[in-house]
């Protein structure tokens, strides 16, 4: 889970900013949105909106954490040329300048960590990774990288020390955290919890992410199957049951009359996965299994008149069930495999009082996962299902976004804040001036 995420000359971000997960305890509303971590000693939110204006910047923060996570999964994520584009551009002498990001997290297993990184287009220049006292003892350090030196919390041998720092010699735009991918020269188990959460713990979803594997997702994993039945039930799409329909390739082909598959590419395959997609939807899926071609495609039940109920494929399905379907995954595993999920716009091609249905249906199950996303829709802005301390503003002057928490108002628990953002109580709303059509 995230804890905070701190930014400084990133994108839109220049000063410092600070985004975290903390809520409030006097607020005793909602109180089932708050879970606790490491030992059951600090009180987290499961869930946090971020508003702003278009242009704000609050996709921004979301590619902050996503840089984090790159970094410290991908050793060839960047290099002097890719750096510029994630400088705050708009200011003179911004060359000297590093990126500097931080983030502090708790992994499944409980360790809280720290992890900070400052990179220039001459490399990293200062990356650490601690283990978090959480506030109320010192933080201990697993390695601290600066001017090209290591310290470490159990120092290795000389001879692996030194293979460390030429490591860096030659990858200077790499994390120290992926070169146990190159070679297993790191042995400490904290490192190896910490990498493990960037890359299996915490999913990024972007307005366009696509997932190309949806289909495969939903046909080995009966459990996600079964959730996204529970969910469009639950949220009311009039779709009683998702399931993936499988068939070897050649029955299916001689009922079928289908253009543009390639039928001897198909037929030539002896592994691997080959997957089609229309106008952004995964309609079939052809695998290889004991050796005979199959094909596959997901199926939704759906009720007509007097109970009648049809199977019908995802092209008969709107823009905004797809995007449904494809965060599936993702809420699975933060609903069910408390893991860490971010969306940006959550609610693109959904309609409003879906959005708000899906938030109150995460918000309303026992887990230890979290959902953090982007959004316009005002109306999950109800202090019945959403608390103040779970809703952050981003906003922008002079070309930099700053944040700040709605939390930091006196907001009675009754007074209604959708409509008080309307009116511009809080800020993060767009300014129009008239239009002159003369």
């Amino acid at each position: 889970m995230i804890l905070r995420v701190i930014l400084k000359n990133f994108l839109s971000f220049n000063k410092e900013v600070q985004f975290d997960m903390f809520p409030n305890m006097k607020r005793t509303s909602l109180s089932n949105h708050i879970q606790k971590v490491a030992d059951d000693k600090l009180p987290v939110l499961k869930m946090a909106a971020i508003y702003g204006a278009n242009g704000a910047g609050k996709s921004n923060l979301i590619k902050g954490i996503n840089f984090l996570k790159a970094i410290a999964t991908n050793k060839n994520f960047l290099d002097k040329e890719s750096i510029e584009k994630y400088t705050f551009a708009l200011k003179e002498n911004t060359d000297n300048e590093p990126i500097e990001l931080t983030i502090e997290f708790t992994t499944t297993s409980g360790l809280p960590f720290i992890y900070s990184v400052e990179v220039s287009n001459s490399g990293v220049e200062f990356e650490t990774l601690q283990i978090s006292g959480l506030g109320s003892r010192e933080n201990t350090n697993i390695f601290t990288r600066k001017n090209g030196e290591v310290e470490y919390h159990a120092a290795p041998s000389e001879e692996i020390s030194d293979i460390i720092l030429k490591w860096i010699d030659k990858n200077p735009f790499a994390s120290l955290l992926t070169i146990n991918n190159d070679m297993p020269v790191l042995s400490s188990e904290h490192i190896n919890i910490a990498s493990k959460w960037f890359a299996d713990e915490l999913t990024i979803i972007g307005l366009h992410s696509f997932n190309p594997a949806l289909i495969e997702i939903f046909k080995n994993n009966r459990e996600v199957n079964q959730f996204a039945s529970e969910l469009f039930r639950e949220i009311d799409l009039g779709i009683e049951d998702v399931n993936v329909e499988t068939e070897n390739f050649e029955d299916w082909m001689s009922a079928h009359n289908v253009r543009g598959l390639p039928i001897n590419k198909v037929r030539e395959m002896r592994s691997g996965v080959l997957s089609e997609v229309v106008d952004f939807r995964n309609t079939r899926a052809i695998s290889v299994e004991d050796g005979v071609q199959k094909i596959s495609q997901i199926l939704f039940k759906q009720f007509g008149e007097n109970g009648y109920s049809r199977e019908m494929d995802i092209q008969a399905q709107s823009d905004g069930t797809v995007r449904l379907l494809s965060l599936v995954p993702a809420l699975y595993s933060a609903m069910k495999l408390s893991k860490t999920v971010i969306i940006d716009e959550l609610d693109h091609s959904i309609h409003p009082h879906l959005v708000r249905e899906l938030v109150r249906y995460f918000s309303s199950q026992r887990s230890n996962g979290q959902l953090i996303f982007t959004t316009h829709q005002t109306c999950l802005l109800n202090q019945n299902f959403i608390r103040t301390d779970e809703v952050w503003m981003v906003e922008k002057k002079n070309g930099n976004s700053y944040m700040y928490s709605l939390n930091d108002f006196i907001i009675h628990n009754t007074i209604n804040i959708e409509n008080g953002y309307m009116q511009g109580r809080y800020g993060a709303i767009p300014f129009i001036g008239e239009l002159n059509m003369e």
